[in-house]
């Protein structure tokens, strides 16, 4: 455990231990169920639609183009609207903050020397890099903290049926609601668990004996950051490698787009 991880990650669901995981799991598995995703369908729309347009402009040009930078774009749009609460056209607006501080994050993480030197040599470089100051990365995680609590800021300012149906009202909802799903469940750590907490510190464990029923606000950007990176880059990815071989494969394509039309047709 390299221990240079850092807020927000470090309140996401892949880092909390123990009972504060049970709990904050039991929180966010039913943002997944059918009901909850189809709320969130007319967000993943809009950014759809937008994406559509570029597309379009690049078809009726007849030129060929890089469709990586459309689908991260649209990838960044969805990631965006849903989990942080925050409408971005990422492809007309490349310098919106949202925008600049997700690619510079991802420029930062990914696939750089210095991550390789660390997967290479951890007793050497994990102790180095506790000393070297990183004030990018502060800067960025710090941005994303700030970009989720202005959004629930705003959200409490709005009435209840104007808000949106995204994942973060989601959160917001589960927290706020005395019947939450999970509400009940982690009460009290038992005696035993209770004595071995005394013993040994665990990460993301309440200090109390009763497990805090409520996420907190680096909670709630914990997991809206969790979204970030495991949506992002793998998305874009499959869907890049996907439409370049059907691109490649034009009777593949054809029998896609024949299927299409008969589920449109049909329903």
């Amino acid at each position: 455990k390299p221990n240079l991880i850092s807020k927000p990650m470090l309140d996401s669901i892949l880092c909390l231990r123990d009972d504060r995981w049970k709990y904050v799991r039991s929180l966010l598995t039913p943002a997944f169920s059918d009901t909850k995703l189809k709320e969130m369908t007319p967000l993943i729309n809009k950014a759809c639609d937008v994406l559509l347009c570029n597309l379009k402009a690049y078809a009726d040009s007849g030129k060929a183009f890089d469709i990586q930078r459309c689908y991260n774009c649209f990838t960044l749009d969805v990631v965006g609207s849903v989990a942080f609460g925050t409408e971005v056209d990422s492809q007309k607006n490349p310098d919106d903050p949202f925008v600049k501080n997700c690619r510079t994050f991802f420029e930062m993480s990914l696939f750089k020397p210095l991550l390789i030197l660390i997967l290479s040599f951890p007793f050497i470089m994990i102790p180095l890099l506790r000393i070297l100051p990183n004030k990018k990365q502060k800067e960025l995680n710090g941005f994303f903290i700030q970009t989720i609590k202005n959004a629930i800021v705003f959200r409490y300012q709005q009435d209840a049926s104007e808000r949106r149906r995204d994942f973060l009202q989601w959160m917001l909802d589960s927290r706020d609601s005395a019947d939450s799903p999970a509400a009940g469940c982690f009460d009290v750590i038992s005696p035993s668990v209770a004595s071995r907490q005394n013993e040994v510190p665990l990460a993301g464990r309440a200090p109390s004996e009763k497990v805090q029923k409520t996420l907190t606000e680096d909670e709630i950007a914990g997991q809206a950051f969790l979204f970030l990176i495991a949506g992002y880059e793998t998305t874009t990815s499959t869907l890049s490698f996907a439409t370049y071989l059907l691109a490649t494969n034009p009777e593949c394509q054809e029998k896609v787009l024949q299927e299409v039309d008969e589920f449109s047709a049909k329903h």
